[in-house]
């Protein structure tokens, strides 16, 4: 059986940790293991969780961050927490929760997964972001952590609603949305619909060739923001698989850290089905084939910060892949 492993990140005091010890308090969170990383030597979160969520099992990383410096650690540490031996009684784990410091990218992260100690595992990823209404959605545009957090999530959780007015909620949301339209936006007012949406099952795979069209129809972005764009591109009728790489290289290559996220549905002259390619800052998963979806239509989506789509076509005028917006 699947194992769903969410990466809950988000800025320091965001309310990540209230969003997990909420959800562990709730029945439907039965077989959640947890895995707290906090960056300093005396774990806090880790002791508040532990305090509030009964007998999940639960590790504290403590003294670094996840991103960097206790990568082999984390291996070792969920594949100690899947093998665990469980209670009399108690079926397999169905889920583990790993809450990052509020300075964590995800990339690295998600990096230390490709270990073949866990591939095997067929984990499957969720990345859970929460986004603080109490503060002000531009305020974090200079942190660069916050926009990698923000632009790695495959879900972003809106904390502390009952500080906006209600008639705030959906502009917040769609603030949240402009930062990264390729995450589904949990804006629920009612907190355990809230906590359950966070920690659901993994979902299927965005309608990206829908999303391309809304963005260049909108003129190219879905809102303005200081410092991420969100741009569409097309790769040429025909390409091959070496060319698309080829481009995917450069374009991780010239962008590097300003890279936030990218989502891909291609059609290569070497395969049938269409390819789906996804990243986390220059991070690339393992293109993964659409048998399932032989129909699905090519898009590309492109998330970065301080960069735009005119500099990405200066470097490589020539490319196989056209950026439209």
């Amino acid at each position: 059986m699947a194992v769903d492993l969410f990466l809950l990140c988000g800025f320091l005091g965001s309310g990540k940790t209230t969003l997990l010890v909420d959800y562990l308090r709730d029945p439907a969170a039965a077989d959640t293991g947890v895995i707290v990383n906090e960056a300093g030597e005396v774990g806090v979160d880790g002791a508040i969780v532990a305090n509030d969520s009964g007998n999940v099992p639960m590790t504290l990383m403590a003294n670094g961050c996840v991103c960097c410096s206790l990568r082999s650690d984390l291996i070792h540490t969920l594949s100690a927490l899947l093998d665990a031996p469980r209670p009399e009684g108690a079926g397999p784990l169905k889920r583990v929760v790993l809450e990052c410091s509020g300075l964590s990218r995800p990339g690295p992260v998600i990096a230390s997964l490709a270990d073949p100690e866990l591939t095997s595992r067929g984990l499957r990823l969720t990345v859970v972001c929460t986004d603080d209404c109490a503060r002000d959605p531009d305020a974090l545009a200079e942190m660069d952590e916050a926009m990698a957090q923000f632009g790695a999530a495959h879900r972003i959780v809106l904390t502390k609603t009952d500080l906006l007015p209600p008639s705030g909620l959906e502009a917040r949301a769609a603030r949240a949305a402009a930062l990264n339209p390729l995450a589904a936006v949990i804006a629920e007012p009612d907190r355990r619909r809230a906590v359950l949406a966070a920690f659901a099952p993994a979902q299927g795979a965005a309608d990206l060739a829908g999303l391309a069209a809304h963005m260049l129809a909108a003129g190219g972005r879905t809102a303005a923001h200081p410092r991420i764009r969100v741009m569409a591109a097309r790769a040429r009728a025909g390409i091959s698989w070496t060319d698309f790489s080829e481009w995917l290289d450069n374009l991780a290559g010239f962008c590097g850290e300003r890279l936030l996220r990218v989502k891909a549905v291609v059609r290569v002259s070497e395969c049938a089905e269409p390819i789906l390619i996804q990243s986390v800052g220059t991070t690339f998963s393992a293109p993964q084939r659409l048998t399932r979806q032989p129909d699905a239509r090519d898009a590309i989506i492109v998330i970065a910060r301080d960069i735009d789509a005119d500099e990405i076509r200066a470097c490589a005028p020539d490319a196989p892949v056209e950026m439209l917006a």
